[in-house]
């Protein structure tokens, strides 16, 4: 019974192939035939709509594209439509190329590209070892059929192919050949060439294929698909058998070792090459790559058929160390604002960190996207948000630039009212954090508190238009309006690009445009682009080395204390904008630049309890103590001293919203004498500091206008002085009377005297006239 089988079995099979037999039988005779000779001759001699030494290359297939980090090893690879790696035919091993030639084109060495005889023989040796143990197509003819001609079954595609596989055969020599097929042929699960096939089944390189490694791929030629290891395992071991049966034929393996192989496990899963998580970083290579035209030129096809098909080898800056620094530091402080509560609002963190005297973007958390397979908008590089008071250092910058110094003194108090021709609303309102009252204080200290109602009259001092090309310059790329919130933030900008302006008083005024590509290079070794370092001088050193030591005060006294790193200096400034929807921590250190921001996602969303000074300066501080450890500590370099004594910065037109003194509370009797209470600047330095009742004081006059107005009113007059009491003058058979125990006579006692003795006030008995001194409270009582 078994006999019959085994016979019926061969029978079928014979079936089957005796249609092969006979197109080989009729190609044989049409190629033997004379007209069909003048024909292959007249193909052999033209360029049959293809130049093969063009066409037939490796320049033509579609290769993956490998992205190296810092220190040269892969965290990922661009491919499109096929996994294939190209490989020299000497970093091929020798196993895999005698098992492909063994059962694929056993004359390889000896044909002139067509082997008519091995039809008729691989049929009579399929027929009898029931599956493929030889090809009948040479491997020039099958190199043709991949790369030109195509799979279509027909007799004058059968015909061309012919033809050019001898064209093929005088134009390259058989290394070449070999070498083009072995990177070419399809084996399986995506892979095309046989370093994918060593990488996709064993994670090898083509070099370190043994027999039998090679033994399955050259089985795999034939019917990629129906001997899948992996779907197909039992297919798979029976065509692996006879490739190894055929090599014991041509004596390469003894049988011995033959058997051996055999027993060799099949692969059973994919083994993928290892890469790091799918990340921000790599997606925002791969973006500039396809839309900026200064790395690969050409057209947006031609550029996405080079980084996907191109076989480009891409270095940049990624430093995964840091990378994971920073993503445990954010993902950290996460945890602890979901903890708290903070009005239910959920928020992610983007970050940013480059070298300052570089621009060598080396960490970058977009969100919480690729981790979480749900966003791929990078917050770090594309999220435009409002800064708050992180931009109040371009506005110092702007200041030390024309001449100002940072002991030079400003009044904070607020609220304050400052003009806005044109804006909404105008004049522009605004308070300290917290309604601080603030006060006249040092450039230095102003940082250090955030004084709002400071920044916006030093923007105001500056010009809003000059605080924007200062910050434009230092690396600011969006768009900012010249509106008069502008010191406070308002206007949105990218994380990076702040890290970047940061940065660049690490550098003493050069900016290093930040930059994610190193080199690019060709398939064939070329250098398509090399960054060139070139940095340029935006802003002096003196005003950076300034702002640096106010910054670095910052974070020793100031609202940055939480992001102090343990032996490193550092400087830095918080940004908190309006119910807290956005909260920031920018700063850096000799060695690095890093930006932190914090919100929601999505929409700007206030959060309770959150300021620059919490999270964000936290997150910042974990990400570069971490970064910093074993890095050399280097301090900020010593600046030259200030050039002139600390002056007062005055504006004519920037009020403090309120009244400069308090204001008497209203008498119950309707004829009392209300006090004239007035602002005095005693000792000329153009600020209040005293009030008094114009009615019990002489020795003072008006003297201009003081830093105070009532909200959308006239500002309030200062008077100027040295004031004193005025002493009573009493009538005949009075005598004067110290009511206010102050050693000043106030008031009279006598016949001519009312019957009520004055009040503790001090109040004259009959009014004088005298200017309205407002009516708001004031905010720093």
């Amino acid at each position: 019974m078994k006999d019959l089988l085994r016979w019926l079995s061969h029978l079928l099979r014979l079936a089957v192939l005796m249609p092969m037999l006979a197109l080989a039988l009729a190609a044989t005779l049409f190629v033997a035939w004379p007209p069909t000779a003048d024909v292959l001759k007249s193909w052999e001699s033209t360029a049959v709509e293809v130049n093969l030494t063009e066409n037939v290359s490796l320049n033509e297939l579609s290769i993956r594209s490998y992205v190296y980090d810092a220190d040269r090893r892969i965290i990922d690879v661009f491919s499109y439509v096929e996994n294939r790696g190209l490989v020299d035919l000497d970093d091929i091993s020798e196993q895999v190329k005698h098992s492909v030639i063994a059962i694929e084109d056993e004359n390889f060495y000896l044909h002139t590209g067509i082997d008519l005889s091995a039809v008729f023989r691989a049929g009579l040796e399929n027929v009898g070892a029931g599956g493929i143990t030889q090809g009948g197509s040479t491997i020039t003819q099958q190199l043709i059929k991949n790369l030109v001609v195509g799979n279509k079954v027909e007799a004058e595609r059968k015909l061309q192919e012919m033809s050019m596989a001898k064209r093929l055969e005088r134009e390259m020599d058989k290394d070449e050949i070999l070498h083009l097929y072995l990177n070419t042929v399809y084996f399986g699960q995506g892979a095309y060439g046989v370093q994918a096939a060593a990488e996709v089944y064993w994670g090898l390189d083509a070099a370190d294929l043994g027999w039998g490694e090679a033994a399955l791929l050259a089985a795999l030629i034939s019917n990629p698909s129906g001997y899948d290891p992996i779907y197909n395992p039992l297919g798979a071991l029976r065509q692996r058998r006879i490739v190894l049966n055929r090599l014991t034929e041509l004596g390469y393996i003894t049988q011995e070792q033959a058997d051996l192989f055999d027993l060799q496990p099949l692969p059973t899963e994919i083994d993928e090459i290892e890469l790091p998580p799918r990340s921000y970083f790599v997606e925002e290579v791969k973006q500039q790559l396809l839309d900026d035209p200064r790395y690969l030129g050409g057209s947006p096809e031609d550029r996405f058929n080079l980084v996907f098909n191109g076989g480009l080898s891409i270095y940049t800056t990624f430093d995964p160390v840091a990378q994971r620094q920073a993503e445990d530091a954010v993902a950290a402080t996460l945890v602890e604002y979901n903890e708290g509560e903070h009005g239910g609002v959920e928020a992610t963190m983007a970050l940013a960190a480059l070298e300052p005297d570089t621009g060598a973007v080396r960490a970058v958390v977009g969100g919480p996207g690729f981790a979480q397979d749900q966003e791929e908008f990078n917050l770090a590089t594309q999220g435009s948000r409002q800064p708050g008071s992180a931009f109040k250092t371009f506005v110092m910058m702007a200041l030390f630039e024309q001449g100002y110094q940072p002991s030079d003194r400003i009044s904070g108090r607020g609220p304050c009212q400052i003009p806005n021709p044109g804006g909404v609303p105008d004049p522009y309102v605004a308070n300290n954090f917290a309604s601080s009252p603030g006060q006249v204080d040092s450039i230095t200290n102003q940082i250090r508190v955030s004084s709002n109602c400071a920044f916006l009259r030093l923007g105001r001092v500056a010009g809003i238009e000059p605080v924007i090309d200062t910050a434009s310059k230092m690396g600011i790329t969006t768009e900012l309006e010249s509106v008069a919130s502008l010191p406070l933030g308002s206007e949105e900008v990218h994380p990076i690009d702040m890290a970047s302006a940061y940065g660049v008083m690490a550098t003493g005024g050069i900016r290093y445009e930040p930059y994610f590509i190193e080199r690019i290079v060709d398939r064939q070794g070329n250098v398509l682009y090399d960054h060139e370092l070139s940095g340029q001088r935006v802003v002096s050193e003196r005003s950076t080395c300034w702002a640096t030591d106010v910054l670095e005060n910052n974070m020793v006294n100031g609202t940055g204390r939480r992001a102090q790193l343990p032996l490193q200096t550092a400087a830095g400034k918080t940004g908190t904008t309006e119910e807290s929807a956005d909260a920031w921590f920018v700063g850096f250190t000799p060695h690095l630049a890093t930006a932190v921001w914090l919100g929601n996602p999505n929409e700007r969303i206030p959060m309770r309890n959150v300021t620059g000074s919490s999270y964000p300066a936290v997150a910042w501080g974990r990400f570069m103590t971490s970064y910093h450890e074993g890095l050399e500590v280097v301090d900020f370099p010593n600046c030259s001293s200030e050039l002139r004594i600390s002056e007062l910065i005055e504006l004519e037109d920037v009020f403090t919203v309120g009244a400069p003194c308090a204001t008497p509370p209203e008498p119950e009797d309707p004829e009392a004498i209300v006090p004239i209470i007035v602002p005095v600047d005693t000792d000329d330095d153009g600020t209040h500091d005293a009030c008094i009742d114009l009615l019990v004081t002489e020795g003072v006059e008006p003297c201009g206008f003081s830093e105070f107005a009532e909200e959308g009113g006239e500002p309030i007059p200062l008077y100027c002085g040295t004031p004193s009491p005025i002493e009573v003058e009493c009538l005949e058979g009075q005598f004067p009377l110290d009511s206010n125990d102050d050693g000043v006579a106030d008031t009279c006692l006598g016949t001519e005297t009312s019957t009520d003795l004055p009040t503790d006030d001090g109040v004259e008995p009959e009014s004088v006239d005298g200017p309205d001194p407002g009516t708001v409270p004031d905010p720093g009582t």
